[in-house]
């Protein structure tokens, strides 16, 4: 098996697309069988199930609201509670002042119905598990959608290139990705005052006298490729490094100011991928990500909810293999109590769709939501283990994601574009980043066909535009007064260059469409590792509650999602026998 650094040496492959096999049986007679039922044992119609595909397809708003010129979708999708936001508020109120008795019994309960919860799902299918999901979609912050035909993400957008041969890389290829990636093997260009520049981390178009500093964090970068910061960072200069911010590694390996056009770039990129700036996170967590992208991207259509499909596609086939827990997948479901029963199973209570509280007890509870989340819902945890419960109260940062759908192919070949404007005025610390009210970069969310893009003649093209919101008060921004219009404002006053920079005219725009991720990126802060939270939060509780999620590193990372879901599954698996 070729490691990452013996592929940094020899050159990336390049996969290239092709056509999707089949996926689902759904033509066999069990599934016939299956789709004659209108209503599931569990109570969730069919309609409900088929709808919370991750890349479910969507309708242009018929009412879209007009703003500077843009139609835009009247709300959001994503984190699209109006009233009822979830967790800010008492939960488990229940009737007599204790949960209802189960109507269920399962060996393996899924709480949350992201990118680690289906893998964990698809990990322990052999025991029929059920996963419940508070979203109406399955996929976390990895949905997307389809429109006219056209793929686009509402979040989470590509993997890096996986090692040959590795758990991730047997993983992708046995869901069939393999068969529509697309690598973009070319570092991100960056936009200057309306310049586009592709070579930049290279050094090349920018002043004579800033090569040297440039051709410094070359090195450098080479330098951390070759040593990769990889969890589960088992060497001590990788927890001794963890107590110096990414910014502070940077200019103390550099040994020269490191020029604004350059530190823009990299801050634009840390915004963009944690929500934070370089001085705010981990030099070792910072560098996993950056050393990361020198082994290339795939990327899906509809970005990494492409892969979220196909988990819900597999899991959706247990329906038909275990009747008797249909559905298996169940959207709209809020997991509000977790309480451990004297012979170790758990009873876990979730809210219906009506209101009403329903309970099933589980041998084993895998909780792949947030851990702020999860240190709600488990019962006494407080009480019982107050230093896990303290350690479970992570900072998290919000994030928006504005999807501009065109008429027309983009004209320009690209897939990532970093947006400075003038390098010289661009946020470079937590205090600039409050007034920092713009998207960083604007990705061609079309750069990957679908496998069926050429027989829709008038397919339009998405561009997808990264907003994070690296300040901790920002998810309020999301909520309070009317979050389309003052979001919508100041986005419509960028996005007019951003198309000319692209190749399209104003007119090419149908509709813009907002997703808000209120808690979605975990952060990478200074010491983490070093102060042994991953330690604290990873365990399993009691040992049958187990965590799997992008937080368990503190990282946003779906590599890190994934491969904690596989090893919570075989532990799993040597439990249940």
């Amino acid at each position: 098996m070729q490691s990452r650094r013996e592929i940094l040496r020899g050159g990336l492959g390049v996969f290239a697309a092709g056509a999707m096999g089949p996926i689902m049986g759904a033509g066999t007679a069990s599934a016939q069988k299956f789709a004659s039922r209108t209503i599931s044992p569990a109570g969730v119609s069919l309609n409900e199930l088929k709808a919370s595909r991750p890349l479910a397809p969507r309708s242009f708003d018929p009412k879209p609201r007009m703003i500077d010129g843009f139609r835009f979708k009247s709300w959001f999708e994503g984190d699209d509670f109006e009233d009822d936001i979830p967790f800010h508020s008492q939960q488990n109120d229940f009737p007599g002042g204790q949960p209802p008795e189960p109507k269920e019994e399962v060996d393996v309960l899924v709480v949350g119905g992201g990118i680690s919860g289906l893998s964990a799902a698809y990990a322990l299918r052999e025991y029929n598990p059920v996963v419940l999901e508070l979203h109406d979609r399955f996929g976390g912050n990895a949905q997307g959608g389809t429109i006219n035909g056209a793929e686009f993400t509402l979040g989470s957008a590509y993997v890096i290139t996986p090692d040959n041969g590795s758990l991730l890389d047997n993983f992708y290829r046995d869901l069939g990705l393999d068969k529509v990636v697309r690598t973009d093997e070319i570092p991100a260009p960056v936009e200057i005052d309306g310049e586009i520049n592709d070579d930049i981390w290279a050094g090349m178009g920018v002043a004579k006298e800033d090569v040297p500093a440039y051709e410094a964090y070359r090195k450098l970068v080479m330098e951390m490729a070759n040593n990769y910061p990889d969890v589960p960072f088992p060497e001590q200069w990788m927890i001794d490094l963890d107590r110096l911010s990414l910014r502070e590694h940077i200019e103390q390996e550099m040994g020269m100011p490191v020029p604004a056009a350059l530190a823009a770039a990299i801050q634009a990129y840390c915004y963009a991928s944690f929500a934070a700036g370089w001085e705010e996170i981990s030099a070792t967590l910072g560098w996993n990500f950056l050393a990361a992208e020198e082994f290339g991207r795939w990327v899906f259509p509809g970005g990494n909810a492409w892969m979220a499909d196909q988990l819900w596609r597999r899991l959706y086939q247990l329906d038909q293999k275990d009747p008797m827990h249909a559905p298996h997948l169940r959207p709209n479901r809020r997991t509000v109590d977790l309480r451990i029963q004297a012979d170790g199973r758990s009873l876990v209570t979730w809210i219906e769709p009506d209101g009403t509280y329903a309970s099933m007890l589980a041998k084993e509870v895998v909780m792949a939501c947030p851990k702020n989340i999860a240190r709600a819902i488990i019962h006494n945890l407080e009480q019982e283990d107050q230093e896990r419960y303290n350690a479970m109260r992570l900072t998290r940062r919000a994030y928006l994601v504005a999807n501009v759908v065109v008429d027309r192919p983009i004209p320009l070949d690209f897939y990532d574009i970093f947006l400075l404007e003038n390098p010289e005025n661009y946020p470079m610390s937590d205090g600039d980043a409050a007034n920092f009210w713009r998207y960083t970069d604007v990705t061609n969310g079309s750069f990957t066909p679908g496998p069926n893009a050429n027989s829709i003649p008038s397919r339009p093209s998405v561009l997808t535009l990264f907003w994070p919101l690296p300040f901790d008060s920002a998810r309020f921004s999301l909520v309070l007064g009317d979050p389309i219009l003052e979001y919508g404002t100041a986005l419509a006053g960028k996005l007019r260059s951003t198309l000319e920079l692209v190749g399209l005219p104003e007119s090419s725009v149908m509709e813009i469409r907002f997703a808000r991720w209120g808690h979605a990126v975990p952060l990478s802060r200074v010491g983490f590792l070093a102060d042994g939270i991953h330690d604290l939060i990873r365990p399993a509780y009691r040992e049958s509650v187990h965590f799997a999620n992008q937080d368990n590193w503190g990282m946003p990372a779906i590599e890190n999602a994934v491969i904690d879901a596989f090893e919570v599954a075989d532990t799993i698996k040597k439990r249940l026998g």
